[in-house]
């Protein structure tokens, strides 16, 4: 029955919750995996130094949130290794990354390289209530009970008290945090846990027939004959639209019907004008070529397979079908792939637009907008922002419009909007960190402990099942993992949203497993976690058995030649 209420408690959060958000505002949702607590009373919130979130609850212990699966800390007949008092009060962390956990009677430390839990060393001060921790440099940690601020060292003495009337060392709500990826965590008065999550833009609606639009336009702007296919329409600043179409070259000067130009192009894929009035196309006879006062200029005929391509400060920013973004420099005549760089895998975009430094490419899901260094040799820096980032929210992009200058524009499933950034979204020039949160095996659930990228295990311990993590509580259902045995050519992919690997094939020795993840994005990153795996052998396979094997075998060998002299020695 207690189960049913917190269910409907919870529910009833996400349905208040859900109304709050308002366009360009933070909106507000309920904490990852709180629906599993036991009990809804969070008292305490905590980010440690890994990524973990810790939630002190008013009666049941201390939870560890690694985005994908909660862990419990608590004393219960089912825990019977813990001793601590289950009425958290504050958390705090040391030099050495272990937890100092406050509560109702007496402070704890929790080491994480191996998760145990010990009570600090003062039986006296163990009846106190502690209520608020600071770490103070190193491996000292002070508290505040009973009126007074105590001095701890490194192995949990005591070393000073001090009297005071107020606490001093309440310099944070322990009911508030911002986590590393800048959301809001808070605690309201019923111990309710939620997040805020401020969007990185705003959309406003606009009407995309009224909006001075240069670069590419919808294709319905420009009516041609029906025997011509339209596969994209470019608008320059005096209102000339050009199109390209699967019977060559259209141009429809302000005020005119559109004209024919040119020789017989054939099939023109996409096109973009120059400064100088030169018109850049891509067509499927002679690839990349030039077009100006009548005179053809063949480019380069390896490019044949464009949409879209965008004139910028001379050179071309060219997006294949293949999903290839190349770079051409019209003076040089020379292409450069930046595929890679632009964190592309064969996922052609279908939006493309070069504005203020910055190439901003569109996908169904995604917006990444590339920053344009002028040093080659600098990283480059992206960021992503995917439909869930915005406000309001739609379901997937149609088309990415500008003005020339500053606006940006995006066609959704139903609307128009104008895109107006609040921030600088998603970074993707950080690499995702991966860890491994806990491992089961047929010994049951355990935990590797800090910055353990090893796996020590029994002899029957062949099948072994990792969780793993990137630390992104609120973005786990946009991650995908994919790992390998190391050596093997191939990755074994996990579906998104899905952290947990099974490994069966284990033998005994050491053998190494590589993963990796992605961001969210859906880009994979450069970062691979190496984890090593030891199974300890049976008695009966390990170095000494077979020893002893060898020497059995040795002996019996060393018998039978023995029994054998001896029948030739014997009188017939």
């Amino acid at each position: 029955m207690y189960r049913f209420f917190l269910i409907l408690s919870f529910a009833a959060l996400g349905s208040v919750l859900a109304p709050m958000t308002v366009a360009g505002q933070e909106r507000v949702v309920p904490v990852p995996n709180a629906d599993r607590m036991a009990s809804p009373h969070v008292r305490v919130l905590f980010q440690d130094s890994e990524g973990f979130m810790w939630y002190g609850m008013k009666s049941d212990g201390l939870y560890s949130d690694d985005g994908y699966n909660l862990a419990v800390i608590r004393a219960d007949f089912l825990h019977p290794e813990v001793q601590m008092n289950n009425n958290i009060t504050a958390i705090c962390e040391d030099g050495r990354g272990r937890l100092w956990i406050g509560t109702k009677r007496g402070l704890y430390i929790l080491d994480k390289r191996d998760y145990s839990i010990y009570p600090t060393g003062d039986e006296e001060l163990q009846r106190w209530t502690f209520d608020a921790l600071k770490a103070s440099g190193g491996d000292s940690v002070q508290a505040y009970a009973n009126r007074q601020v105590l001095t701890y060292d490194g192995e949990g003495r005591c070393v000073g008290r001090t009297p005071v009337e107020k606490n001093p060392l309440v310099t944070q709500s322990r009911k508030e945090l911002t986590d590393r990826r800048g959301n809001f965590w808070q605690i309201d008065d019923n111990g309710i846990p939620s997040v805020k999550m401020r969007p990185v833009a705003e959309l406003k609606e606009v009407e995309l027939a009224e909006l001075p639009l240069c670069g590419n336009v919808p294709v319905d702007w420009i009516e041609l004959p029906e025997e011509q296919h339209k596969h994209n329409v470019w608008r320059d600043a005096d209102s000339t639209m050009y199109a390209s179409t699967n019977k060559g070259l259209w141009v429809a000067r302000k005020g005119e019907e559109p004209e024919q130009q040119g020789p017989e192009f054939g099939v023109v894929n996409a096109l973009s004008p120059g400064e100088d009035g030169t018109i850049y196309m891509n067509t499927e006879w002679q690839g990349l070529v030039s077009y100006t006062n009548g005179i053809v200029e063949r480019l380069d005929q390896s490019i044949r397979n464009a949409f879209n391509i965008c004139f910028d400060q001379g050179k071309l920013w060219i997006c294949t079908s293949d999903g290839k973004l190349l770079l051409y420099d019209v003076a040089t005549k020379e292409k450069v792939d930046m595929s890679n760089q632009c964190r592309l895998q064969g996922d052609a975009p279908i939006g493309l637009a070069v504005l203020q430094g910055k190439v901003w490419l569109l996908f169904d899901h995604r917006l990444l907008i590339y920053t344009i260094s002028e040093n080659p040799d600098d990283k480059p820096v992206m960021r992503c922002i995917s439909p869930s980032d915005l406000e309001p929210r739609p379901a997937f992009f149609r088309g990415l419009y500008t003005d020339g200058k500053s606006r940006i524009f995006l066609e959704c499933e139903q609307k128009s909007y104008e895109l107006l950034l609040t921030d600088d979204g998603q970074k993707m020039d950080e690499e995702e960190a991966i860890v491994l949160s806990a491992y089961e095996t047929a010994n049951g659930m355990r935990r590797p402990g800090m910055n353990t990228n090893q796996l020590n295990l029994e002899a029957d311990e062949r099948v072994v099942h990792l969780y793993l993590t990137t630390f992104d509580h609120m973005n786990t259902r946009h991650v995908r993992f994919a790992y390998r045995y190391r050596g093997e050519q191939e990755w074994q992919y996990l579906e998104m949203g899905k952290n947990d690997v099974l490994l069966t094939r284990l033998s005994r020795g050491e053998q190494t497993v590589e993963v990796m993840a992605t961001g969210v994005d859906g880009q994979w990153n450069e970062y691979v976690l190496e984890l090593t795996i030891f199974c300890k052998p049976h008695w009966w396979e390990s170095a000494w058995a077979y020893a002893a094997y060898v020497l059995g075998a040795l002996v019996l060998l060393a018998a039978g030649f023995w029994s054998a002299s001896l029948l030739k020695k014997s009188p017939q």
